[in-house]
């Protein structure tokens, strides 16, 4: 137990190392701030016992990881879409398209936005079936469905 705590920086070391090995095969970044942790409780752990190493270590992982999280949520608009513009598939609502089959009441067909083909249904509004070749509105997007009506040129 004596050479454990007069050792403690190699174990805090080995840590270090295994959690960024671990995390080169992850790309997660928690493991990196678990590595951050263990580093900075290796520098500090000559000077303290093995409570304040404890200690230091959930502090500094802790800090790490808000870091990671500010950091990443303000470069990709990840907590708020501060652009209020849509992304993904979210981007199709409003768009227009070619239908690549009937859509007919009740059954699916299929829309050409972009060169992307989805597959798609009529708004329960909409009382007349969609011909092939006709030019439709996406009105939303249910998983990967979309609810399109015809657009009246």
């Amino acid at each position: 137990m004596e050479w454990i705590a007069e050792n403690a920086w190699i174990i805090w070391a080995v840590a270090a190392v295994l959690c960024v090995i671990f995390e080169l095969m992850s790309g997660g970044l928690v493991l990196l701030c678990f590595a951050v942790g263990a580093a900075v409780a290796a520098i500090v752990s000559p000077f303290m016992g093995i409570a304040a190493q404890l200690a230091v270590f959930v502090v500094a992982t802790i800090v790490s990881l808000a870091i990671v999280k500010k950091y990443f949520a303000r470069r990709h608009d990840v907590e708020e879409n501060v652009s209020g513009r849509a992304s993904n598939a979210d981007a199709l609502i409003g768009r227009r398209g070619k239908a690549n089959s009937d859509i007919r009441r009740g059954d699916y067909g299929w829309v050409a936005i972009d060169g992307d083909v989805w597959k798609s249904k009529l708004a329960d509004d909409i009382a007349e079936d969609i011909p092939m070749g006709a030019i439709v509105e996406v009105l939303s997007r249910d998983s990967i469905i979309l609810t399109v009506k015809p657009v009246n040129s």
